[in-house]
């Protein structure tokens, strides 16, 4: 019995109907799958919905609509293989059926990478012998044949080594979280879209995974992971590397209705501060200061909620050392962009943790404790969350953390993390004075609306037992009176460079003019401009300025050379 054999006599079951390489549920229409895919997809249109945008992804036309009746908006995906002519259908379905049985000989199989390769490379002349052999023509010239190769080799990768329909929204530079709800055929996937214009941020897929489809996901997760899910071992927290995403699935006893799974997934180009001006998540002064204060080797806590973009901002932090200072970063899920800073000449190491939820694997706190023997270095934790808290701060009491200390942790306000640290985990606080800066990602609704953005809403210092708002949200990210006359931060950074008050606002207000500049040329010339490269050949630019006006230029001379030499860089970009 082939695979199509199998599906309809399985189906049957659940009263599915089976007709022309699809199965359709009975009692609708509008929901279909092929026959070697186990996710429904409803081609129904949403009713009272408006187009906002269209694009493509890999072989997918996408459809953005926005429904003013409802609170949330519709994501639409059409996949090339839930249309494609009849004959095809059986044809994936029998080469299918040959590529399980073959013997794989020499493939590398230790990466999801590796077997999509070896379905790739196998595949075109699997599909064409096969043809050849039931009748089936692949087109009437060679371009179209091997047009038609290409897409069905695609869908044969996307369907035995890869994700099916999944792919997609792992695939899409707009999608940043993915939930699978249980139980899943019984609930949409839902999607977190950001910076779509016109689209509420929470939109609702025309997608349902059938329970063998999360199954096959989760069996990916533990072999590729290694790690257990079961009613012992509930929770799988892992990333899927291919993908940039990091994913937490949750089953029984925990989940009583069955597996659910929530996707996250990460830029493959880190943050930067000029990306978070462009997106609106930040002022340009606001990023003039946050330069100021990590060039000023500050110790600053990111806080807000999941999904505020803490990691995102620490990530954009990062990228405002010079690339001289070396760097040391822990976390249990790699995050932050390491491996992209090292290719940019960073001299940075990464060191991974086991997270709370495993047995193995060296501690946060074994980490921290190695990473103060391994020489002058900036510490940048993924997350301060548990005992390592207590090593971290002894460390920067006794002048041992390093030249800078970074990290993010749970709390929507600064009073908020002062609780977290000094009572949640038992930081002393006369410690606690070690840190100098917090930040506040948070996320706002505008005028109350569904919509919601993410924002900085708080820089604030701490000195001498109470915080000190530096900038802090209202209608937008406002400068305070203690910003433009007396931050004791700023003025500790000041006097150890030689400089006046006075000159050290003029250093943030030159270097949130560079970003905005940035974010100015690059509505015209494209974002790639406001990347990791740029904004790194930038800072090296403005140092290397300062260095030659030590002393004897002001800071509107360095700003006019910086200008004049911005522009003809960019001039033929």
């Amino acid at each position: 019995m082939d695979v199509i054999e199998i599906i309809k006599e399985t189906k049957k079951i659940k009263g599915d109907r089976f007709y022309n390489g699809l199965i359709k549920i009975a009692d609708s229409e509008n929901e279909i799958r092929p026959s070697f895919s186990y996710t429904w997809v409803n081609q129904k249109l949403p009713r009272n919905s408006k187009k906002i945008m269209e694009y493509g992804i890999k072989y997918t036309d996408i459809t953005l609509f926005r429904n003013d009746d409802e609170t949330e908006d519709h994501y639409h995906v059409k996949p090339k293989e839930y249309s494609l002519d009849t004959k095809y259908y059986t044809l994936l379905s029998k080469v299918m059926d040959k590529l399980y049985q073959q013997s794989t000989g020499e493939a590398d199989f230790s990466s999801a990478e590796g077997v999509r390769r070896y379905i790739q490379s196998v595949g075109k002349s699997m599909i064409s012998k096969e043809s050849e052999n039931i009748g089936i023509s692949l087109g009437d010239n060679q371009e179209e044949v091997s047009e038609k190769l290409d897409t069905l080799v695609d869908i044969l990768a996307k369907y035995t080594a890869g994700f099916g329909v999944m792919e997609t929204l792992l695939r899409d530079p707009n999608v940043q979280d993915i939930y699978i709800d249980a139980p899943s055929e019984e609930n949409n996937v839902y999607v977190e879209l950001g910076g779509v214009p016109g689209i509420r941020s929470r939109c609702k897929t025309n997608i349902f995974l059938t329970d063998e489809e999360v199954e096959s996901i989760l069996a990916r997760l533990r072999s590729e992971s290694g790690k257990p899910f079961s009613e012992a071992f509930p929770v799988l927290e892992t990333n899927l590397s291919e993908f940039e995403t990091r994913v937490t699935a949750i089953g029984k006893p925990l989940s009583q209705d069955g597996i659910a799974l929530a996707l996250r997934r990460r830029n493959k180009e880190p943050w930067t501060l000029p990306k978070l001006i462009r997106v609106g998540s930040m002022t340009p002064l606001a990023t003039g200061l946050l330069s100021f204060l990590v060039d000023g080797r500050s110790t600053m806590l990111v806080a807000g909620s999941r999904g505020a973009g803490k990691t995102s901002i620490l990530s954009a932090l990062m990228m405002e050392f010079p690339r001289s200072q070396r760097i040391l970063t822990i976390e249990d899920t790699r995050e932050l962009p390491s491996r992209r800073m090292q290719q940019l000449g960073y001299n940075i190491q990464s060191l991974t943790v086991g997270s709370l939820l495993e047995k193995k694997g060296m501690t946060a706190d074994d980490a921290l404790r190695v990473s103060l023997r391994l020489g002058e270095s900036s510490l940048v934790l993924g997350e301060v969350r548990g005992k390592e808290a207590k090593t971290l701060y002894e460390a920067m009491r006794a002048g041992t953390a390093g030249s800078a200390v970074m990290g993010t942790i749970h709390g929507d306000s600064p009073d908020a993390v002062y609780e977290r640290v000094v009572y949640d985990m038992g930081i002393p606080k006369e410690s606690f004075s070690a840190t100098d800066i917090v930040l506040i990602a948070g996320v706002v609704r505008p005028g109350g609306s569904q919509r919601r953005e993410r924002r900085l809403t708080h820089i604030s210092e701490f000195e001498e037992g109470s915080f000190t708002d530096l900038m802090h949200y209202d209608t937008g990210l406002q400068a305070t009176d203690t910003l433009k006359r007396n931050s004791e931060r700023i003025g500790k950074i000041a006097r150890s460079w030689s400089m006046s008050y006075e000159q050290a606002i003029e250093n943030i207000n030159l270097r949130a003019f560079m970003r905005e500049k940035m974010v100015e040329v690059s509505k015209n010339k494209g974002m790639e401009l406001l990347g990791p490269e740029w904004v790194s050949e930038v800072n090296d630019k403005f140092w290397n300025l300062i260095e030659e006006y030590q002393g004897t230029g002001s800071h509107q001379d360095i700003k006019r050379d910086w200008l004049e030499w911005y522009e003809k860089r960019i001039r033929y970009v």
